[in-house]
């Protein structure tokens, strides 16, 4: 029987890593929408507090973070400076409340469709600010994905309808 070699260990751990990912996104949608667009108690409301559900979201991430951190060891001092992760985490929490406040009016796969449309933007912006460089090829597929996308969020009943 053949040992398993590095190349074959860093294979599994891809899958791995691609299965626990699509896993944990599926649940994650199928939980952001079940909250967001089904009537609770008994007068049958709808979640209105997005700001709340996004603080349950960080306080459990950053306790299940520090967790893993503290587990694993390794220094914890900032690599950049702390208020750049501040700005980040602000983004961050302005993202994830308006994330669950659009779910109030489109389903959670309208709503990833639609995140596929930052790509060219975010594509610019690092060329123009970062100086960044991208392949006139990296440029045509996001703009493919997010025509594609745009497509298919804007005209799903002319699509479906000419398949018929």
């Amino acid at each position: 029987m053949a040992e398993s070699g590095p190349k074959e260990h860093k294979l599994w751990k891809g899958i791995f890593a691609v299965v626990g990912i699509m896993t944990t996104l599926l649940i994650y949608g199928i939980l952001q929408e079940k909250i967001m667009r089904i009537p609770y108690g008994p007068n049958k409301e709808f979640f209105k507090y997005s700001l709340f559900l996004v603080f349950c979201n960080r306080i459990t991430t950053s306790a299940v973070s520090a967790g893993f951190l503290l587990a694993s060891k390794k220094a914890l001092e900032p690599v950049a400076p702390v208020y750049k992760y501040c700005l980040i985490s602000v983004s961050n929490i302005l993202t994830t409340t308006c994330q669950y406040e659009a779910l109030k009016y489109v389903s959670f796969p309208v709503q990833t469709l639609a995140k596929c449309a930052k790509m060219l933007p975010v594509m610019v912006w690092g060329t123009l600010i970062m100086q960044k460089r991208y392949k006139g090829l990296d440029y045509l597929f996001a703009f493919l994905v997010t025509l594609g996308c745009s497509i298919f969020i804007l005209y799903p009943v002319i699509i479906f309808s000419l398949a018929f």
